[in-house]
């Protein structure tokens, strides 16, 4: 558009114009994208014949349930960005005011011209920018996060199964259970992926809310599993008192090393992904909530 054999100088506001233009056309087809309005990969009812080498439609997808997408668009529009605000005013300027001698003597500007064009262009162009950032905000901290947080809960439903795991048996627990490293697992992944990718200003928040809320989520459930452990052990404390003098653990001891176990093993995930475990209130409370079984912890390493 700015190349000097396309450039026409009495339209220049039409061309700055249609330069923002094509901005708004962009931000407005991701956002419908972010908002599931636009399917990709339909075929409309046209299935293709592999056989005849033509090309088989993808079947129908939303890329904006893909948090790969998401990072790979937000990423797109964060190098727009920064094109708009720095590298696009210089290609603007190189051709309303060029430098070489042979279009400089075809070009008539006034000593004024060049500074107020330079500064009106850079206004508008700053203004179209400023969209582009809610966009990137909202993508990371809402779509990302609510999509990765989504699939980090998911192995959560097996805390409850830990009871079952030590009732009435003779074996207590020396490792964490497997489901605990498969729980941050689609976060590390992706952060693996995309972390040369995040846009500077989104920083490490989105990190913060994902396992701060997957921390909740978890120490939720630890707290209802040792109140269950609780009352059972209640109910037999008895048998509990004649398995104690004969040396071992009775089976709400063995839960509740398990969840100390498996507590260490999940605060060891996080701090591998860079975050400040102290910070996650979940995490801390989490802690707390198995804290009790640090000297059973302690007694089985002694022996």
């Amino acid at each position: 558009m700015w190349k000097s054999n396309v450039f026409l100088r009495p339209l220049m506001h039409r061309f700055l114009r249609g330069a923002v233009q094509l901005v708004g056309r962009v931000l407005g087809f991701v956002k419908e994208g972010l908002d599931g309005k636009i399917e990709f990969g339909e075929n409309n009812g046209n299935e293709n014949d592999a056989s005849s080498g033509t090309m088989v439609g993808l079947p129908p997808y939303f890329w904006h349930e893909r948090v790969e997408d998401i990072a790979m668009v937000t990423w797109e529009l964060t190098i727009l960005d920064t094109c708009m605000t720095h590298d696009y005013l210089e290609v603007i300027a190189d051709t309303v005011f060029p430098t070489d001698k042979e279009s400089r003597q075809s070009t008539h500007n006034s000593s004024i011209e060049p500074d107020e064009i330079r500064a009106l262009a850079s206004d508008v162009l700053m203004e179209s920018s400023h969209e582009i950032s809610p966009v990137v905000s909202h993508s990371w901290n809402a779509l990302i996060v609510d999509n990765l947080t989504s699939q980090c809960s998911v192995p959560l439903s097996a805390v409850k199964g830990v009871a079952a795991t030590y009732r009435m048996t003779n074996r207590p627990p020396t490792q964490a259970a497997p489901f605990v490293a498969t729980i941050l697992r689609p976060l590390k992944d992706f952060d693996s992926s995309y972390s040369s990718r995040t846009p500077p200003q989104i920083g490490d928040d989105w990190k913060y809310q994902i396992i701060g809320t997957v921390s909740t989520k978890y120490s939720v459930a630890v707290e209802e599993l040792i109140a269950t452990v609780k009352r059972t052990e209640e109910a037999l404390k008895s048998r509990k008192t004649r398995r104690m003098m004969a040396g071992g653990m009775s089976d709400g001891e063995k839960v509740k090393l398990q969840l100390y176990l498996d507590h260490r093993e999940f605060r060891s995930q996080v701090e591998e992904l860079g975050v400040d475990a102290e910070s996650v209130e979940g995490l801390v409370k989490l802690g707390q909530l198995t804290q009790e079984a640090e000297c059973l912890f302690l007694q089985s390493q002694s022996k």
